[in-house]
């Protein structure tokens, strides 16, 4: 089957170390795209994040955002599906995570809150990477649960960075010792991911391929990280980026360059656009 649809991770994937869309990337998204194509992101950032982005992505019209929680219209700036937390089991995860030291982020339709007073430091938590893109693109809060857990707030992912690897097992294996209905994945190098129950990079996956009519084994997904994992195990074709993690690499039909040296542009050419 021909191939009609790829599906990009960004950190660590379409985004290089520097956390730049590299030019070969642009071009073959170009090629793609002028060959009929559909080029889209598959993120765990929230809309507002992708968008900072917008400028190196020229054509690309769909995202699948927040770890599979919202589907986005770039072209036209608005939410087409999100799924969210119910508000009991974010009181139930502020419970949970206490004791243990991270800052948390939570995403909310195009927009994501965060701590003001933990901006300088998130290098301490592993996300020193993102401070100009928190300052830029995020809502500086005070409290982010007191903000989240308000009402007619309805969030569909939060992110929590941890300073050190064990607090983060020891939150997820809380949450997973209670069963409840959330979605768990690492992320980055410390960060643990939260999302509704039963939604993933896959379940948006499926819902933009509908959404566009293309048949799931005419998917591509690119990724490198374990929340990944769920979009390359339902695509017609799961490609592993040469700096991905052990799991995704064995969980990839095929490998390409990292993220630093066009292993995005060699997935367009050598699969996207193989005849």
């Amino acid at each position: 089957m021909r191939y009609q649809l790829i599906v990009f991770d960004m950190d660590g994937t379409l985004l290089d170390g520097a956390k730049r869309v590299l030019p070969s990337s642009v071009d073959a998204i170009g090629r793609a795209l002028a060959a009929g194509r559909e080029v889209a992101i598959g993120s765990g950032r929230c809309p507002g994040m992708v968008e900072h982005h917008r400028a190196e992505l020229p054509g690309v019209r769909y995202a699948i955002c927040s770890s599979g929680a919202t589907l986005y219209d770039l072209a036209e700036r608005r939410v087409l599906a999100r799924h969210s937390i119910e508000p009991a089991l974010i009181a139930r995860l502020r419970e949970l995570s206490a004791g243990t030291d991270f800052s948390p982020d939570a995403f909310s339709g195009r927009e994501f809150y965060y701590p003001s007073a933990d901006l300088e430091e998130l290098g301490g938590y592993g996300t020193g990477a993102y401070v100009e893109l928190f300052r830029e693109a995020g809502i500086g809060v005070d409290d982010v649960w007191e903000t989240i857990l308000g009402p007619g707030v309805a969030i569909e992912k939060i992110d929590l960075h941890f300073s050190n690897l064990a607090d983060r097992d020891v939150v997820r294996d809380r949450i997973q010792a209670e069963h409840l209905a959330l979605e768990l994945a690492y992320s980055d190098s410390t960060t643990l991911e939260v999302s509704p129950g039963g939604v993933n990079k896959g379940t948006g996956l499926a819902a933009l391929a509908e959404l566009l009519g293309v048949p799931m084994g005419a998917t591509v997904a690119v990724g490198d990280s374990n929340n990944d994992l769920p979009m390359l195990a339902v695509a017609g074709l799961a490609v592993g980026m040469g700096n991905a993690n052990a799991r995704v690499r064995e969980a990839a039909g095929v490998l390409v360059a990292d993220n630093d040296h066009d292993g995005c542009a060699e997935a367009i050419d050598s699969y996207l656009l193989a005849d």
